[in-house]
């Protein structure tokens, strides 16, 4: 019964004391699966002419949060960036269709951030299910149960890499792939978005216009976030490729590397 407070929540903690300073919580007393999963990202933000340390969490429910990191205020709640439907619907004996669902949205999957031109990227998946409500007859002494189940439902599901604008909370742009994203972005000072792909492929995405410029086709899943690093003067990239058995996308245990030219 109730809010079932901090579930559904970004908390903010005191890093010397471990006492409570802030949460707010996106959806209370959760029946859908809706947890917080994706990592925050922190960011300065610009608002009416000062700038504000920020975080931003992008939901399963297909929202970008966006908050004041000193005290929890919301400064920003973006355009769904997937489709959405019966979000907030109740389980039926018959089966409610829901999307996002229990999957997202954006699962585990971290966000990049650009701030000099003030926009997220987020990596997220439409893939709908289907909220059922089950009852398992009372047999003797045992009372009757009730339950709800969330499922997959086999049909068309894709991905969407999504630009956010920071000031508006519009999305600037989309990049579907074939199949639901559940790995990470990375941006870069560059002017490159990079995510991966269940199918193995590696996509180098233009920023500012959403064009895929690059693809690279690992030997298993490209379910990880891509990081960037430097040696003598190099710009590299790597991605873990180890796909998920959860999602059906071919495992493997290889880290592939990139240079980037000039």
């Amino acid at each position: 019964p109730g809010d079932n407070s901090y579930t559904v929540s970004l908390v903010a903690l005191d890093a010397h004391s471990g006492k409570l300073r802030w949460h707010y919580q996106q959806v209370p007393h959760d029946v859908w699966g809706y947890d917080v999963a994706s990592p925050p990202v922190l960011f300065d933000l610009e608002r009416n002419g000062k700038r504000i340390p920020a975080v931003g969490q992008a939901s399963k429910m297909g929202w970008f949060y966006v908050h004041d990191r000193n005290n929890g205020e919301l400064l920003l709640k973006s355009a769904a960036f997937v489709p959405q439907q019966n979000m907030f619907a109740h389980a039926t004996q018959e089966g409610v269709r829901i999307y996002p669902g229990v999957l997202g949205g954006v699962n585990w999957s971290p966000t990049a951030v650009d701030e000099g031109n003030g926009l997220a990227f987020v990596a997220a998946m439409h893939w709908p299910v289907r909220y059922t409500l089950h009852v398992t007859p009372a047999n003797g002494n045992k009372p009757a149960i009730r339950y709800s189940a969330l499922e997959p439902i086999d049909e068309s599901r894709w991905g969407l890499v999504s630009a956010i604008d920071l000031t508006t909370g519009q999305i600037r742009w989309q990049h579907q792939t074939p199949d639901p994203l559940v790995g990470g972005v990375l941006a870069t000072a560059g002017g490159l978005v990079f995510t991966g792909e269940g199918n193995g492929q590696l996509d180098a995405i233009d920023a500012a216009s959403g064009k895929l410029l690059w693809q690279y086709q690992c030997n298993a899943g490209a379910n990880a976030p891509p990081i960037s690093y430097e040696i003598d003067g190099v710009q590299y990239v790597a991605i873990a490729a180890g796909g998920n058995q959860i999602f059906g996308f071919k495992q493997g245990d290889t880290l592939q590397v990139f240079a980037l030219g000039k």
